[in-house]
């Protein structure tokens, strides 16, 4: 019928459901679209994801509410495959850049000048064109030959060129940030993405790294870079050129750098955006500063992280933009540091917010404030480091002197509630003949909490060796209500060798005691202790610990939530069924079980292996931390719920799982101004509400003169052990004991003996050594417990002092123009320079362990011959001669890499010095000296030239002289 009628019902599109309503005669043709492709899905999931992270923070930046502000840029554009227009507005840089045959961009700028807000605009972008590309072809419609890659914002921070390949980094830092994209061949796709060219990494903070990285890792990103791959850079302009200028450049880039704003655009756009009660106010400042265009006020309003600045700090009253003009400033920088102390104020106002706001911020002291925020700021330029990780700060030096202190208090509260129960218990079983006729004895509590405390030591060492000891690392965890997935994602994270070791920490041990007291002893018992602790309690743990399958992005406050979670569930979980191993002791002895004797083994077990999880947690170390820094006046009380607020006011910046000032710029200014008082503690008393804004200091009425850093200035701080010890390594290899050095213009020879130093066995040391505090500790049993603690500080010294002792090893290092040549031990190698690709002072990884020593390395070309394996230090580094525990080389083996290595050497940077000793230093006036004469003060090294005019007046060609 339906073919004599000629009816055909034909749908195109996308729909959830198709209903055909009548008699159908005939075949029912469905054209379904194709399958998509598990890598599409992957990189759309991230690209989703990735557009949710920045559109927050954008506008927590307040660069979406606000008028945005014209900055001009210069661009400087090779071939592109199509023609493309060029404009102001971001698309039209996006089409720019998509049009590249090489999609590479380099964005420069001075402070402030914007690149980190252009990144994230084309991040937005770009995202939004993935996204639009996705559908396109999803629909049928087709989509560009080559697909837009998905931007990922990073920093260069947390990259280690001599470790890590620039690949292997990026897949890793996607795997950790984004845990939960859809798997591509049951693995996390980040690696797959990275090998497909569908990510283009954005990285910022290049001129945020130490000089003698920039160049390195300039480099390594342009040596990995392939034909296809795509990159966008942003770095400060001076900082780029100096490593343009030494050969570290991305090869093929265009180049986008950011002008000065007008004076015309920053007075209308000012104007523009202020609000009506201070807008009067507005008009008469610019007007005063539109007559004085070379003014101090009108240079600093030419950067966008100024006038952003100006915008926020004078917003409301009782802030005056006329302030500006009342103030004597004398310089640029006079002026930018009034506007940098105005933004603490201006971000923690002492006003009533609105009842109906949701999450409201809470009412911070300005002056309080800025001193928390100052101290941050001193730590991290302390630490030569922008990223504020809330579970580093139980590295500071007081809480690092609290820790020993308030874990034997911990363990002394924690043993008088379990004597304390074990008597009362013991108590009240006092009047009953169980066990054989005899009353219920204490020890059997203390036994079974005894045994609590050690199995959960055992899962929590387990549980480390499957995601590799990768302690003080935290990570959003999976949800542990679906156990498939959770163990899924726990799979992916581990290997066979990790599976492996951790499987051998507990079935080893359990095996053996199973050996000893099967033929003593009812088996039952321990059959259900086994597989209750031994088996369920590690999978469960491994479980509460797997990465988070969550597609979106990680923040400071989901993983710290994510680790108090995992924290309380292992406590309601794991230590219940370590807890039930040790009650069925109770339960299960023929003729002498009770109820009331599990079930009281029970609870001292799982009060036992409670205590250990959640000590050990990272979570705790937090408390501790923020405690310790928090009585100290340090930071406040509620700290992640003030960085938060601190976050959305617009001071810093969530990148992954950590926090950073806004601005380098802010984070220098914090520790230059305020670090002291906020290092020594000195916090001002509480004001009270109606007092006046915080007043920044007077600023200087002239240059301060150049001073070698000190210990009181914020971010310095005083010289420790590893200083103090680098000091006495810097001395030359010729002047040591029992080392003889022979150098001219034709070789290098170093020959001497050296005594093993063993230090890379701390870590495991201390590890062990609180545990068992905690174990003795807790059982009241302090005796043991210092002893414990005693015995491992000795045995960690007696492994120093048994490799001190040791006959000293060979070494030996001979360097030509041709070859290098070296010994350490019974190993001897023998390389040609052709063969080495690069030179370098870095830390010794033997066997994949850091020994926390460091050692001059080579690294052979691909395909080069290679030294023995007894030389491996991973990554392709091969050590050459052992040296000290810092990053330093002696001067006369430096002098010497630098004739014999060349390019290939990259000498450490010294922090204990103000320059190198091998900087150019130049001089040069232009111009006529009326004075009669110019004076050079100080040594001079080299040729003085002077280059005089022509006697037509005309000035002589640079290259003339």
């Amino acid at each position: 019928m339906a073919e004599q009628s000629g009816i055909h019902n034909v749908m195109r599109g996308t729909a959830e459901y198709v209903l055909q309503i009548g008699h159908v005669h005939g075949d029912v043709t469905v054209h379904l679209p194709p399958a998509a492709d598990p890598v599409e899905r992957a990189a759309s999931a991230l690209a989703r994801s990735i557009r949710v992270q920045w559109a927050a923070e954008l506008n927590a930046w307040d660069l979406t509410s606000a008028e945005p502000l014209s900055v001009r840029w210069t661009a400087n554009w090779p071939t592109a495959l199509r023609s493309a227009a060029h404009g102001d507005r971001i698309t039209t840089v996006v089409d720019d850049f998509l049009g590249l045959h090489h999609r590479r961009l380099v964005v420069l700028g001075g402070p402030g000048a914007g690149k980190s807000t252009l990144a994230v605009l084309l991040t937005l972008e770009l995202t939004d064109r993935c996204l639009s590309a996705r559908r396109a072809r999803h629909d049928g419609e087709g989509g560009d030959a080559r697909p837009v890659p998905v931007p990922v914002v990073l920093t260069l921070e947390s990259w280690d060129p001599h470790r890590e390949h620039f690949h292997v980094w990026l897949a890793r830092r996607i795997t950790e940030e984004h845990p939960g994209l859809p798997p591509v061949d049951g693995r996390h796709p980040a690696a797959r993405l990275v090998q497909d060219r569908r990510i283009l990494p954005v990285l910022d903070g290049l001129d945020e790294l130490p000089e003698h990285r920039r160049s390195l890792v300039v480099r390594e990103i342009d040596r990995a870079l392939g034909e296809q791959d795509a990159v966008v850079l942003t770095s400060r302009t001076r900082e780029y050129r100096t490593g343009e200028e030494a050969g570290a450049a991305i090869g093929r880039a265009a180049v986008m750098e950011a002008q000065p704003v007008g004076l015309a655009e920053a007075t209308g756009y000012l104007l523009r955006s202020a609000a009506p009660q201070v807008r009067r106010n507005w008009k008469l400042l610019l007007d005063s500063v539109d007559r004085q265009p070379d003014g101090p006020i009108a240079q600093a309003l030419t950067s966008p992280l100024m006038i952003w600045l100006a915008r926020r700090g004078f917003g409301t009253p009782p802030a005056d933009p006329l302030d500006l003009l009342r103030r004597p400033f004398l310089s640029r920088e006079a002026v930018e540091s009034h506007l940098l102390d105005l933004i603490i104020p201006a971000v923690f106002p002492q006003q009533p917010h609105a009842p109906d706001r949701l999450h409201a911020p809470r009412q911070w002291n300005a002056r309080r404030s800025g001193h928390w925020l100052a101290y941050l700021a001193g730590r991290l330029s302390a630490r030569r480091t922008t990223e504020l990780a809330w579970w580093d700060l139980h590295r500071t030096a007081l809480v690092r002197a609290a820790m020993l202190p308030a874990l034997l208090l911990v363990c002394l509260a924690l043993s008088e509630v379990a004597s304390a129960g074990v008597g009362w218990f013991a108590a009240g079983q006092a009047d009953r003949s169980v066990l054989g006729g005899q009353g219920f004895h204490a020890w059997g509590l203390e036994l079974a909490l005894s045994g609590g405390l050690l199995h959960g030591m055992a899962v929590w060492i387990a549980v480390e060796a499957w995601f590799g000891f990768k302690r003080g690392q935290p990570r959003r965890r999976t949800n542990p209500f679906r156990i498939g997935a959770a163990l899924r994602s726990a799979g992916r994270a581990a290997s066979v060798g990790r599976a492996l070791k951790a499987s051998a920490v507990i079935v080893v041990p359990a095996t053996l005691f199973t050996f000893v007291v099967s033929g003593a002893y009812d088996p039952r018992p321990y059959v259900v202790m086994i597989v209750c602790s031994t088996v369920l309690a590690p999978l469960l743990m491994v479980t509460l610990a797997a990465p988070s399958d969550t597609e979106d992005a990680s923040t400071p406050d989901e993983v710290l939530a994510s680790e108090r979670t995992a924290a309380w569930l292992s406590v309601c979980t794991v230590a219940v069924l370590i807890g039930i191993g040790q009650g069925v002791h109770g339960w299960y002895r023929e003729g002498e079980g009770t109820f009331e004797a599990g079930t009281a083994r029970a609870v001292a077990g799982w009060f036992g292996a409670s205590t250990m999880l959640l000590l050990m947690s990272l979570w705790s170390r937090w408390l501790l931390a923020k405690g310790c820094l928090a009585i100290a006046g340090r930071v406040p009380w509620s700290l992640m719920e003030f960085l938060r607020d601190a976050h959305h006011g617009g001071l810093l910046r969530r990148s992954g799982g950590v926090y950073r000032f806004r601005h380098l710029r802010l984070q220098e200014h914090l520790a230059a101004r305020t670090g002291n008082a906020a290092r020594t503690g000195n916090i001002a008393p509480r004001a009270p509400r109606q007092q006046a804004p915080w007043q920044p200091p007077p600023p200087r009425t002239h240059p301060a003169p150049r001073t070698p850093p000190s210990p009181a200035f914020a971010g310095a701080t005083a010289p420790g052990f590893r200083e103090v010890l680098a000091e006495a390594e810097r001395a030359p290899l010729s002047s040591l004991k029992n080392w003889t050095v022979h150098t001219d213009e034709h070789i290098f020879r170093a020959e001497g003996r050296g005594r093993r130093v063993a230090l890379g066995h701390w870590p495991v040391v201390m590890f062990f050594a609180v545990m068992t505090v905690i174990r003795s500790g807790v059982n009241g049993n302090w005796l043991p417990a210092l002893a414990g603690l005693l015995f491992w500080c000795c045995f960690g010294t007696l492994i120093m002092v048994v490799a001190y002792l040791l006959p000293p090893q060979r070494q030996e290092l001979c360097m030509t123009t041709a070859y290098l040549e070296f010994r350490v031990g019974r190993g001897r190698a023998r390389l040609a320079w052709a063969d080495v690709q690069d030179v370098a002072v870095r830390k010794f990884i033997r066997r994949k362990r850091d020994t926390k020593l460091y050692a001059l390395h080579v690294r052979p070309h691909p395909g080069a011959p290679q030294p023995a394996r007894s030389f491996r230090s991973g990554d392709g580094w091969f050590m050459v001669l052992p040296l000290s525990t810092s990053e330093v080389a002696p001067p006369d083996l430096a002098e010497a890499l630098r004739r014999f290595a060349g390019t290939r050497w990259r000498p450490p940077v010294d922090f204990a010095t103000p320059q190198s000793p091998h900087v150019t230093i130049r001089n040069e006036i232009s111009g006529q000296a009326h004075a009669g004469g110019v004076i050079q003060a100080g040594s001079v090294h080299g040729d003085i030239t002077d280059g005089r005019p022509d006697p037509r007046g005309a000035g002589r060609d640079p290259g003339d002289g």
